[in-house]
This record gives C-alpha cells, sequence and structure tokens, in this order.
C-alpha cells in the first residue's frame, strides 16, 4: 500500500519507518524541511530498537500534493491542535475513498467532518486512541522504536464504516481493533488525565530541572489520588454514553506489563516510564487540555454529569498558562453533540444521522 504520512516527528517518523520496513511504500511530509533533509539525503531513516533497518522513504516533501496525491491512505501524526491545518492543505487533493487516519484522535472526526462535508468529498475520517508505537528521533534521519503496542481502538464516524477500514489495514496495522465508535476511541485516550495532573502539581520542579523522570519522579500518593477523581469522572461520563471502560491504569498494565492495584503503584512499577524524560511539558499540556479534557468536561455539563475535578484541573491551567482554555478548547457544541440526550449521541456516532 502507499502511505502518506503528514508530520516529520518522532511519531511520524516511527509510523513511516515501521510501515517500510513492513514493505509498504511511504511518502513523509513536513510543513518544514529541517528534518526531511537528511531523510532525503540517505533515501531513508536509519531504525533502531524493537524493530531495527534501514527504512526506505520513497518521497520525503513539504508538497502536500506530491505527499497525498498517490496515496491510498494519508496519516496525520502531528499533535491535535496542527490536526486542522494538515486536513485543509490536504483536501484539494483528496479524492472519493480516500481514507485519512488521525493519531491520536483527540475527537477528530467530529472536529473536523464538517471541512470534508463542505468539500463534497467521500473520505473516511477514522481515528485512534492513541499511537500504535512507542518512537523517539535519537538523530538526523534516525528514530528508535522503543515498544509497539498490541492492541489500539480504531473508530469511524460514523461507526458503521468502521469494518472497512480494518480490513483495508489489517495487514499493515494489525494492532488496530475495533471501538464501538469515536466516544469510545476518545473517552479511552489515558493521556490527559494523566499529564494534566502530574505536570501541574510538579510545575515549579519542571520549570527548574531538565532531566525529571516525569512519571516515576512526578507521581505521588497525593497525584494519584487525584489522578482517580478525574478517571471516576472519566468513566462516570463513558457509562452514561453506554460504553464500558476500564480505569485509566488498565492501560498501563495492558500495553507495559505494569503491575499493583493502587494507581501510585502502578506508575511506580510502570517499567517503561523508568527514566522517561517529557519533552517541553506545554505542548502536551497545550493538547490534552483544551482537547481531552474540556470535550469531557463540557459532555459531562451536557449530561449533568459530576466533572468537579476536571473542570478544577482545567480552570488551574488557564491560569497558569494564560489561555482561556474553557474559550479555547472543544466543546460539544463544536462536536455536533449540543441539545443531545445520550442516547441520540450515541445514535449520532453510530449511523451519522440525528
Amino acid at each position: 500500500m502507499k502511505f502518506a504520512i503528514l508530520g516529520a516527528g518522532s511519531a511520524g517518523q516511527g509510523l513511516a519507518s515501521y510501515l517500510s520496513l513492513k514493505g509498504h511504500d511511504i511518502n513523509l511530509f513536513n510543513l518544514r524541511s529541517g528534518r526531511l533533509v537528511p531523510i532525503r539525503a540517505k533515501g531513508g531513516i536509519k531504525v533502531s530498537g524493537v524493530v531495527e533497518g534501514f527504512a526506505r522513504i520513497s518521497k520525503a516533501t513539504t508538497d502536500i500534493s506530491e505527499a497525498v496525491t498517490d496515496a491510498d491512505v494519508i496519516v496525520i501524526t502531528v499533535r491535535a491542535y496542527g490536526h486542522k491545518k494538515l486536513l485543509e492543505l490536504s483536501l484539494p487533493y483528496l479524492k472519493n475513498g480516500h481514507l485519512v487516519m488521525v493519531m491520536t484522535g483527540y475527537w477528530a472526526s467530529l472536529r473536523l467532518r464538517e471541512l470534508l462535508n463542505g468539500a463534497h468529498r467521500d473520505v473516511v475520517l477514522a481515528e485512534t486512541t492513541l499511537l500504535p508505537l512507542v518512537s523517539e528521533v535519537v538523530g538526523s534521519g534516525e528514530v528508535r522504536i522503543t515498544g509497539i503496542k498490541s492492541k489500539v481502538k480504531m473508530a469511524v464516524f460514523p461507526s458503521v464504516r468502521g469494518d472497512e477500514v480494518l480490513r483495508l489495514l489489517k495487514d499493515a496495522l494489525p494492532q488496530l481493533v475495533a471501538g464501538k465508535n469515536v466516544l469510545e476511541t476518545n473517552l479511552d485516550n489515558f493521556n490527559p488525565i494523566f499529564h494534566a495532573p502530574i505536570a501541574l502539581f510538579n510545575l515549579g520542579i519542571l520549570e527548574r530541572i531538565n532531566d525529571f523522570e516525569f512519571y516515576h519522579q512526578g507521581i505521588t500518593p497525593k497525584i494519584a489520588e487525584v489522578i482517580d477523581s478525574m478517571d471516576r469522572e472519566r468513566l462516570n461520563l463513558a457509562g452514561e454514553l453506554g460504553l464500558d471502560l476500564r480505569p485509566s491504569t488498565n492501560g498501563l498494565k495492558q500495553y507495559y506489563g505494569a503491575s499493583g492495584k493502587l494507581t501510585y503503584e502502578i506508575f511506580k512499577n510502570c517499567k517503561a516510564y523508568e527514566g522517561y524524560i517529557l519533552p517541553n511539558v506545554f505542548d502536551y499540556i497545550r493538547e490534552d487540555v483544551p482537547y481531552g479534557l474540556v470535550p469531557i468536561a463540557s459532555l459531562c455539563e451536557l449530561l449533568n454529569a459530576p466533572n468537579r475535578t476536571i473542570k478544577s484541573i482545567i480552570s488551574t491551567w488557564s491560569l497558569v498558562d494564560k489561555i482561556d482554555y474553557w474559550e479555547e478548547g472543544v466543546t460539544a457544541r463544536q462536536l455536533g453533540l449540543c441539545n443531545m440526550g445520550a442516547s441520540e449521541i450515541v445514535e449520532f456516532v453510530s449511523t451519522g444521522r440525528k
């Protein structure tokens, strides 16, 4: 298959390399050429870690038409605040039947559907709960893949089109499994539940120390209790929407083999987090708060579900970051879910009909 990977950061280079080494043809796009120059010069990316080899890249380009036009699947791998721009750039070159996959979704299928509707294209817009790989750029034209998740949930809006996407990608990305709908894929993303409180309550340290081990040094029993409180609100909302989700720490057990009963213990026992330095924490916050926590809080308001802890975290980050995340964040109205009850929301994301 021919993939266009949009975004040449750690996620994009990791995914491009992984798919190339599996025999697929890869175009790699980035808005700026800096990361692409060494890849062009070498003809690909050197890969180390759990996957090793030299991943050939057919085109490493800043020309979106060159990247997208001849691709079967377009994968957007940048942070949530860059999704819209890349889809807008791609629109003139998308054809009926194209698949656009957003990794990680952060409600992309609902946020961006009006762009596709306005372009009058029959394009399938899919999204994942998390990235399928753990990867990092370790040099010019070099990436290290340190983990491959065994299962990553994927869903499409409307969800009735999910099976065709899984069939198309079953050989390239066999770890993708069907989420019930885009409500499940988004509410099962544990990043906002972890990142926002750990960063907030360690902010003084993070501003002074560059080599702070975010998860292992950042977690304390009291911070873990805040995570648990946020998670209860997330799980309650999921239940209101007919979803049977597990605590966020189950993801650490499933993906990384962590053990323990209490959240604090599970973080401390997560070997994958040992030595992990979260680069530029504000990049994560400016994704996780407006695109992760604000939608949860807004949906809770819509359905009269408890959201006191999550609201407190959002408001405090608005104060700290001098950004009104309630104004900038993604609300139920922006997702097209305003004035709906729980059953109507589920029907809408399943069928596309209100």
